[in-house]
């Protein structure tokens, strides 16, 4: 499989990762890891756990420093045009990062508010609807179910329309209706332009809206794999 695919010449990856290298200590996480994603593409990084896979897309999301390595998003280099890179990307991450004190509403219109987006401009309504969050709209986040809670994650990730959007491990704790739910959602998500990383130990459900696929071995990614060799056990 190419990493590294032009879809067409000149056109600017929505995603572009070059030379990445991290390191904690003594101890080697990443080494060189190269990659490019353009617009429509959806990228499943499958690995055993402690490979470096929230490493990779800490780093990506800018939450994380490199060691080495550059990482465009949009064209918008992550380090000095962080603000720029940041607008255009989504992160659903193993944190949840919404507030327990406020309703399920007053949190995606806190965000919405965030990322600067006028009242009638935010998909609420849609997004609600589209998660399954609409009976929940009222309630404190800290009365949901872990599984629910995972949904307003999803909603405030897509909130303000990214081009890219970084999955780590996104269907921790959802039922089996919410995965089929987010899988419809990633792959409109796709289907309108949207890019997507996804990181799991689980491909399965991943695999279902990626057509792109590498595997986090010995610190770099491998992109030769093919998934019916897939198996915790052989790369470990």
């Amino acid at each position: 499989m190419n990493d590294n695919p032009q879809k067409n010449p000149g056109q600017t990856p929505a995603l572009s990762i070059t030379g990445l290298c991290k390191s904690f200590g003594d101890r080697r996480v990443l080494d060189d890891v190269t990659f490019q994603l353009f617009t429509g593409q959806a990228l499943c990084i499958f690995g055993p756990n402690a490979a470096g896979k929230t490493t990779l897309i800490r780093i990506i999301a800018g939450l994380i420093p490199p060691d080495k390595g550059t990482i465009e998003i949009c064209g918008f280099n992550i380090r000095n045009q962080n603000h720029l890179a940041k607008a255009t990307l989504g992160f659903i991450s193993h944190k949840t990062m919404v507030y327990p004190q406020l309703t399920v509403e007053e949190n995606l219109r806190f965000f919405a508010r965030l990322y600067g987006l006028k009242k009638n401009d935010a998909p609420i309504e849609q997004l609600l609807d589209k998660t399954g969050l609409t009976p929940y709209r009222y309630d404190s986040a800290a009365a949901l179910s872990r599984g629910m809670t995972q949904r307003l994650t999803i909603a405030r990730a897509l909130l303000h329309r990214p081009a890219v959007l970084l999955a780590d491990e996104p269907f921790t704790a959802l039922d089996s209706s919410a995965c089929e739910n987010l899988v419809a959602l990633l792959q409109q998500f796709r289907n309108e332009g949207g890019a997507v990383v996804i990181t799991t130990n689980n491909a399965g459900l991943s695999l279902r809206c990626c057509e792109k696929l590498a595997v986090l071995q010995n610190r770099n990614l491998i992109f030769d794999i093919k998934p019916d060799r897939i198996t915790l056990e052989n790369l470990c």
